[in-house]
């Protein structure tokens, strides 16, 4: 009876070890392996914010003739909104790259004449754009968050209105060139196929170069005192930037 069962057992694990060799070996599961983030790559944005800055007009041919400040320093404020492009290249922790913007803006100021010149004179500097072109030098603390620093040219497009009880509003306009230093941060909350969403907080502040304005008479043939305008801009800007992820697969992130 014994060498029945034994026989029995052989058999059956003979049988068994012969059928699991005529099974198909299954195919080994691929493991999705995650893409770290990566800050390379171009891309548009919208931004927008506050602006404010300060003003002043220096006598330069009339009355007095001693390149007096006509108004003293006089405070500018308004808001601020446009679209960015630029593109990054991310080397270990450290990313550098370009970036551009335009803005329109209604920062503007007023300030009345100071003696010895015309009280009853009320002068208004005025923006209606903004540009900047800066190199950004960044560095990534964590993978998905860079702190920056940013540098490079700036140009404006500046009114000066000239209001009089005697000749009206004369109005000169001018594009100043100048420079631009700031900072700021980025935060890439979302990744997918298509690319990258980012969020950003900057802060800029520009200088322009003294400009002279009302050179010639008025169209009335009054002569409005040709005067330099002084001019600097602050801006606190948040934006939201769509980097795109041509040629670089990335897994979706949350």
């Amino acid at each position: 009876m014994k060498k029945i069962f034994l026989t029995a057992v052989v058999f059956l694990g003979a049988t068994a070890v012969a059928s699991a060799a005529d099974l198909p070996i299954p195919a080994p599961v691929a493991v999705p392996v995650p893409v770290l983030f990566t800050w390379s790559g171009c891309y548009v944005g919208i931004e927008g914010g506050g602006i404010w800055g300060h003003s002043e007009q220096v006598e330069q041919a009339g009355p007095v003739g001693l390149h007096l400040s006509m108004t003293g320093s006089y405070s500018l404020s308004g808001g601020i909104a446009g679209g960015t492009l630029g593109c990054n290249v991310q080397l270990s922790n450290f990313v550098v790259g370009v970036e551009n913007d335009f803005s329109w803006t209604n920062k503007k100021g007023s300030a009345l004449n100071r003696p010895p010149f015309d009280t009853t004179v009320t002068n208004t500097t005025r923006e209606s754009w903004i540009d900047t072109l800066r190199g950004r030098f960044g560095w990534t603390p964590v993978e998905r968050f860079m702190v920056y620093a940013t540098a490079g040219i700036a140009a404006v497009d500046a009114h000066l209105d000239v209001s009089s009880p005697t000749i009206g509003i004369v109005t000169d306009s001018r594009t100043r060139v100048g420079w631009t230093v700031g900072g700021g941060g980025e935060w890439a909350a979302w990744s997918g196929p298509f690319g990258d969403l980012t969020f950003k907080l900057e802060y800029l502040h520009a200088g322009f170069q003294s400009n002279t304005y009302f050179n010639v008479p008025n169209a009335a043939g009054v002569a409005i005192f040709a005067r330099d305008v002084h001019l600097s801009d602050d801006m606190v800007r948040a934006g939201v930037n769509l980097k795109f992820n041509w040629g670089n697969p990335v897994v979706a992130q949350y």
